[in-house]
């Protein structure tokens, strides 16, 4: 969420690996309809951590998540994916990995673009 493709969040490899889900949480800085979000793979050549299955959440307090508002498998594709959904007001969102597309216990994500309006 910095903008930058050439950077991108990963969680830990090798001995110290955790096995999945994965998440990250972002405070949105006040109330927005999100009705979507965009996930861009590491962007360097190499599909380690690239995401298979995940579920994505909107939430009022960032504690109480309820159902998803969307769920599905991403394609081995380095390009944008774009999921939407019908808009939910609130100001909290969460991305969870609950695979990645090689079967190895991590995740890496270049961008995540959380679509909405104020």
């Amino acid at each position: 969420i910095d903008g930058r493709v050439e950077t991108f969040w990963h969680t830990a490899r090798g001995a110290r690996a955790s096995l999945p889900p994965h998440e990250v949480v972002i405070a949105l800085g006040g109330e927005y309809t999100v009705r979507g979000f965009r996930y861009l793979p590491r962007q360097d050549g190499k599909t380690d951590g690239m995401v298979g299955r995940y579920s994505f959440y909107v939430s009022e307090d960032g504690k109480d998540w309820g159902k998803a508002v969307a769920t599905g498998t991403f394609s081995r594709d380095i390009a944008e994916q774009e999921v939407t959904f019908p808009g939910k007001e609130d100001s909290f969102v969460r991305f969870v990995a609950h695979s990645e597309i090689n079967g190895k216990p991590w995740t890496s994500v270049a961008e995540i673009t959380v679509l909405g309006v104020r």
